[in-house]
């Protein structure tokens, strides 16, 4: 199954709804679960509640203010309808089994988003907890939520009852009891009597909560409890709208207050450490809230590590407790004087201490986990017909780049897989694109391949989403130019570089990660590229497959051909491709310019070379045109790897190269040349050979070294999740 938790509390805050969301999101991970995402509603910070959910594989954390979700902007905080609509947007592309939604705003938005709603397990408690306190609209919304979810969690049996009144036709098949959860304890503890003489109050500080009444009145404790210490923990300190002086008033009983240490927010289990060695829990609230159908998880983690606790008596407490429990306090009077009983009495402490942990052991993550496992085994059996579908569900990629001429081929070969379907963000330059159309693309992929390590891969690193896996090709150009350098590498999982020198030289300049780089040569189309019946004199004739930019050595073509020609004038030169002036940079560098101009007036002035160089459109008839060559050029200075050496030798052609760094290793020393004199002994060599015989060995050579199944399957592997 995939789940997918949008809960309205904030794990950057501590409290208990805050501790209820991670503790379910760990529940949920533990059970039969394949997956299951977290939606934080702020950028996750807080390390205390958010590095338990880290800690396991199947649980991924989606921030939802990343601005890749809101088309560039970027939240501080979600609203109850971004989350939904966020809900929405994740929905669509990754199909959840199950939504687990916590909060009345947001369970009441989600009754506009029906299909939504089929699949959700909600879990309130911020609802009216009396029929008689119900709104206008409560009872119609209660009603529209139980009829349209797929169950209904509550915290305790007040809110079984709830329901029943205010849904008369409540199927009661959807309702199950999911009460607070505590982490698995031990069984022995330290006895009170063994323990320092403090108390702990761990949670959010709150007017009803009593906080700011606790640590006032803790200078009027009774002598006989020995100047105990109260020690407070959190940092989620409330504005309140009727007293403007609380929160002030609160942080200055926190840092001056007599007796008080304030230990800030600690994890779940650092505040179970200084439970341990604490004699009290404190649990005090306000008369009004005695008549509350939920219960503190703290007081159940006080019991768990072995402390006493001071709490409200009230309907639910005697029923969890026993109407005999001996440290009940609803005032300020008897909070002082149970206080006092309780840390002066160590065998009343103890009783009570007792009595907490037995209920508290009924409430571990291993017996809800038993819960979540037979809801998600009872909701199964009636999604079971869609089970098979979502196996065979296919990933979308998106593929960004300007120039994607080297990927047609290779994406063919991916979708044969039966696994990917693609979709194209063609970018208008190295750092050009429409904005907002690659937003839009972005929230339907899974996989991200950025062809190219230039703008694309700066933008996508930095606007790719929590679930996304984003690749990226670097064939050359990006060891000149500054992109990977302002890209998040943190967030590019892998780079293949089309060749090994390359790899190495960019490692160290561009500071990449090695284990996140690998060779994977370009993709050659073998179906493609394939040996055609040789036209006229092919074995006389040159080609070269663009000559753009300079670095590229049209020159030394030319200076090639001029030396053939002194032998033998039948060779010819033949360009295919755009010519450098149809490229609008060419002509805003000078020495571009000048290099191309020069050429071209040295070949119209040239009476040996004047009707041997021929230019041909480019096109995508590749194929076909290397049946008029005979060996294909490669003068370059620099190349990567030079694809047009690999499609002219499974077209049959043998290439010509001239020596440079990387060419010995990517191809064979047979071919290579330093200059255009050994270049010229070469295709003299070859001039009388049985053309057919050539086309099968070259065509073998390149299959055996750069086999088109082994580059897919290659990208295939770095696909996979």
């Amino acid at each position: 199954m995939r789940i997918l938790v949008c809960a309205n509390p904030d794990l950057n805050y501590i409290d208990g709804s805050s501790v209820w969301s991670q503790t379910v999101t760990k529940i949920l991970a533990q059970s039969d679960a394949e997956l299951v995402d977290f939606v934080a509603k702020s950028k996750p910070e807080r390390r205390e509640l958010f590095c338990a959910l880290d800690e396991h594989d199947n649980i991924r954390i989606i921030d939802g203010t990343l601005p890749g979700f809101w088309c560039g902007k970027k939240s501080a905080r979600l609203l109850p309808e971004q989350m939904l609509e966020l809900a929405v947007k994740l929905d669509n592309k990754l199909d959840y089994d199950l939504i687990v939604v916590r909060g009345y705003q947001l369970a009441k938005l989600l009754i506009d988003k029906p299909s939504l709603m089929a699949k959700s397990w909600i879990y309130l408690t911020d609802i009216p907890q009396s029929r008689c306190h119900f709104g206008i609209d409560d009872e119609t919304h209660l009603q529209a939520i139980a009829t349209g979810c797929k169950r209904l969690l509550c915290q305790s049996e007040g809110f079984v009852n709830l329901w029943r009144e205010a849904v008369p036709n409540l199927d009661e098949t959807k309702v199950s009891l999911y009460t607070p959860v505590i982490p698995d304890f031990d069984d022995s503890v330290i006895p009170v009597a063994q323990r320092e003489n403090k108390a702990v109050y761990a949670g959010k500080f709150k007017k009803a909560w009593h906080t700011l009444d606790m640590a006032r009145a803790w200078t009027d404790l009774s002598p006989a409890t020995g100047k105990p210490q109260l020690v407070m923990i959190g940092d989620k300190i409330h504005e309140e709208p009727d007293d403007q002086s609380f929160k002030p008033a609160m942080i200055n009983a926190l840092e001056k207050g007599s007796g008080v240490k304030w230990l800030g927010a600690l994890s779940r289990e650092g505040v179970h450490q200084q439970l341990a060695k604490a004699k009290l829990g404190l649990s005090w609230r306000c008369e009004a809230m005695n008549d509350t159908l939920e219960y503190s998880t703290k007081v159940l983690e006080y019991g768990a590590a072995g402390c006493g606790a001071i709490i409200n008596r009230n309907t639910l407490h005697e029923r969890l407790f026993g109407t005999d429990y001996p440290l009940f306090a609803n005032s300020e009077e008897e909070f002082i004087v149970q206080v006092s009983l309780a840390l002066s009495n160590n065998s009343v402490l103890q009783k009570a201490a007792d009595r907490i942990r037995r209920v508290a052991k009924s409430h571990t993550v291993s017996s809800r986990l038993q819960d979540i496992k037979d809801f998600l085994q009872t909701d199964s059996i009636d999604a079971g017909e869609n089970v098979d579908a979502k196996k065979n569900r296919l990933k979308t990629v998106l593929v960004a780049g300007h120039d994607l001429k080297f990927f047609h081929g290779l994406q063919k070969r991916l979708e044969e897989s039966g696994k990917y379907r693609f979709i194209i963000d063609q970018w208008s330059g190295h750092n050009r694109h429409d904005e907002q159309k690659s937003f839009e693309l972005l929230l339907q992929a899974d996989i991200i391949f950025c062809e190219w390590c230039l703008g694309n891969l700066q933008w996508y690193s930095r606007y790719k989403l929590p679930y996304q896996k984003l690749l990226a090709r670097f064939h050359g150009q990006e060891i000149r130019l500054n992109y990977i350098e302002e890209c998040d590498l943190k967030a590019v999982d892998h780079i293949g570089f089309v060749s090994d020198w390359i790899r190495q030289e960019a490692i160290e300049a561009k500071s990449l990660l090695v284990e996140k780089t690998s060779v994977i040569p370009n993709f050659l189309d073998d179906r493609k590229f394939t040996p055609r019946k040789k036209m006229g004199d092919a074995r006389f004739t040159l080609g070269m497959i663009g000559i753009t930019p300079k670095i590229k050595r049209f020159d030394r073509a030319l200076d090639l051909l001029e030396l053939l020609l002194e032998s033998d004038s039948r060779y010819l030169l033949r360009i295919k491709g755009m010519m450098p002036f149809d490229y609008p940079w060419v002509k805003n560098r000078s020495d571009e310019l000048e290099f191309y101009l020069s050429q071209m007036h040295r070949i119209n002035s040239s009476e040996i070379l004047r009707y041997k160089v021929v230019f041909d459109p480019p096109g995508d008839d590749v194929n076909e045109w290397l049946s008029l060559v005979g060996c294909v050029l490669s003068p370059s200075e620099s190349e990567t790897f030079h694809m047009a050496i690999g499609e002219g030798m499974l077209a049959g052609v043998y290439p010509v190269i001239w020596n440079r760094t990387g060419a010995e290793e990517l191809w064979w020393g047979d071919y290579l040349v330093d200059n255009e004199n050994q270049a010229a002994n070469l295709i003299f060599e070859k001039r009388n050979i049985d053309l057919e015989a050539q086309a099968h060995g070259v065509r073998s050579r390149l299959q055996d070294k750069f086999p088109s199944v082994g580059v897919t399957k290659q990208w295939l592997s770095l696909f996979i999740d």
